[in-house]
C-alpha cells in the first residue's frame, strides 16, 4: 500500500477510477469500475522485454500506468513484487527485472510523473487475499490466508476480526518464495536449482511453475517449455516420471503449511491459487493433501480428510481475482500495519 502523508486514503473501492493487476507476463487495467471492460497488455518486464535494461523496463512501466489513468484519478494497483506496503518501494520482482533487488521507491516515481492521481499500491498477493477473504469468509473466522503458486510463490495472512494484514517494519509479509525450500531425503536433480531471483534452493527455485519446468527437464522427462501441456495429460494417464515430479515440487509447499499451522494455530482458513494450482487442478491437490495426510513426527501426527477440507480450499480459474482485489483493497488500506 502507498499511503504516505502525501497520499490521502482512498475513502471508498468504488472511488478508484483505474484499477490494475501487474505481473510478470500480463498486465490487466480496468478504466470506470467493476463492470468496465479489461484491457491485457503484456507486461515491460524481463520475460517480455529480455534485452532492455532494467531501469528501462521501470521507466515503461511507470509510463504505462501513468498513461492508463484518466485526470484526477484515484488508481488501485495490484503489482507483481515483493513491496514494502507502508511507502510503496518495490524491494524486487524477479519475474519483471531478474536478480535486481536494489530497493525502487516506484510510489514517488508514479506520483512524480502524475501528481493529479492518488495511486495505492499493494502487492498482487494481497489484493488477491482481499478478494479471497470477501468471498470466503465464513462466521468465527479467526485469521485467513490466501497462498499462490504460480510463475512466484507469496502468502499473505490477514487477521479477519480485526481487518488487519500485519506486516514488518520494512512493510513485508509473506516473501516465502524466496525462503530456503524444505525438503527430506536426497534428491541431486533437486539440488540447487536455481530460483528467478538468482539464488539457487528457494521453495520457489523447487515448487513454482519455473522451478516445476527445470526439474522435469533434470530428471529427462520433457523440456521445460514443453511441460504446461505435456504434465496435465501424463498425470491423468497415470505417467510414473510425472506423480514422480508432482510429488517432489508439492514436498516443499506441504512441509511450507506444516510450519505455518504450527505457528499460526489460529489459520483458520487458507486459498491456495495461481497458475500452478489452476493448472494442475484435482492432482495437484489430492497431492498436497496426500502429503499433508502422512504424519511426520509427534508434533505433526497428520491431517484428516475432514480436517482439511475446512481449512484449505483450492482456487480455480477466475475465484480469485487480483484485480478485483485490488478494487476492493480500500477497505484494508487502515489495517496495513507493522
Amino acid at each position: 500500500m502507498i499511503d504516505t502523508p502525501a497520499v490521502a486514503r482512498t475513502p471508498h473501492v468504488a472511488a478508484a477510477t483505474l484499477a490494475a493487476d501487474v505481473g510478470g507476463t500480463w498486465t490487466r487495467l480496468r478504466v470506470g469500475g467493476a463492470q468496465a471492460p479489461v484491457e491485457r497488455l503484456r507486461s515491460p518486464g524481463r520475460l517480455n522485454q529480455p534485452g532492455r535494461s532494467v531501469a528501462e523496463l521501470r521507466e515503461d512501466m511507470v509510463g504505462l500506468l501513468c498513461r492508463a489513468a484518466p485526470p484526477g484519478a484515484r488508481a488501485a494497483l495490484s503489482f507483481g513484487a515483493a513491496i514494502d506496503h507502508l511507502t510503496g518501494t518495490v524491494y524486487g520482482s524477479a519475474p519483471l527485472w531478474g536478480p535486481e533487488d536494489a530497493p525502487y521507491d516506484l510510489a514517488a516515481a508514479l506520483r512524480r510523473r502524475r501528481p493529479d492521481v492518488t495511486w495505492n499500491l499493494v502487492n498482487d498477493v494481497t489484493a488477491a487475499l482481499a478478494d479471497f477473504a470477501a468471498g470466503h469468509a465464513r462466521p468465527g473466522t479467526r485469521r485467513i490466508g490466501y497462498l499462490t503458486i504460480s510463475s512466484g510463490i507469496a502468502l499473505r495472512v490477514a487477521d479477519w476480526d480485526r481487518k488487519h494484514i500485519p506486516v514488518d517494519d520494512r512493510g513485508l509479509q509473506g516473501e516465502i518464495g524466496h525462503l530456503p525450500a524444505m525438503v527430506t531425503g536426497s534428491v541431486p536433480e533437486r539440488s540447487g536449482l536455481p530460483c528467478a531471483c538468482g539464488a539457487p534452493g528457494h521453495l520457489a527455485s523447487i515448487a513454482s511453475g519455473p522451478g516445476i519446468a527445470r526439474l522435469a527437464e533434470r530428471l529427462g522427462l520433457v523440456a521445460g517449455s514443453e511441460l504446461p501441456a505435456w504434465l496435465p495429460e501424463a498425470l491423468a494417464a497415470g505417467h510414473p516420471g510425472a506423480r514422480r515430479l508432482l510429488e517432489l515440487c508439492v514436498e516443499p509447499v506441504a512441509n511450507m503449511l506444516r510450519t505455518l499451522w504450527c505457528l499460526d494455530p489460529h489459520l483458520d482458513l487458507l486459498g491456495l491459487g495461481g497458475g500452478v494450482v489452476e493448472g494442475l487442478g484435482a492432482p495437484y491437490a489430492e497431492e498436497l493433501r496426500r502429503q499433508l495426510a502422512a504424519p511426520t513426527s509427534y508434533a505433526d501426527r497428520g491431517r484428516d480428510a475432514a480436517w482439511l477440507a475446512d481449512r484449505l480450499v483450492f482456487c480455480g480459474p477466475g475465484t480469485v481475482d487480483a484485480l478485483r482485489g485490488a478494487e476492493r483493497i480500500g477497505e484494508w488500506l487502515p489495517g496495513i500495519v507493522p
